[in-house]
């Protein structure tokens, strides 16, 4: 079900985040679709994600079409996911 947009790998169409096929030098323009283009906002290494859209602080961070995380701040389109703007999920007991 992946599908590779230019130098990202899209895993499933419901993500709201790539992954980098190589590393991505901040600036870079990469082509989503016929529709949509984004600019790399920051160095995205390899293998790392890369914010396809805005994602609120709070929000979810979908990969592979599931919630992966919750966005610990507000992540711009084209910025650098990782674990200084992110926290992991599983495993933890959901706050009631």
């Amino acid at each position: 079900m992946s599908k590779v947009i230019e130098n990202l790998i899209l895993s499933h169409p419901k993500d709201n985040v790539a992954t980098a096929k190589s590393p991505i030098k901040s600036g870079t323009s990469l082509t989503i679709s016929k529709a949509k283009k984004i600019t790399a906002k920051e160095e995205i290494p390899f293998a790392h994600k890369i914010a396809l859209r805005g994602i609120p602080r709070d929000g979810a961070v979908i990969k592979y079409g599931e919630r992966i995380g919750r966005a610990i701040r507000e992540i711009k389109p084209g910025e650098w996911v990782h674990i200084h703007n992110v926290t992991g999920e599983r495993g933890r007991s959901k706050k009631k």
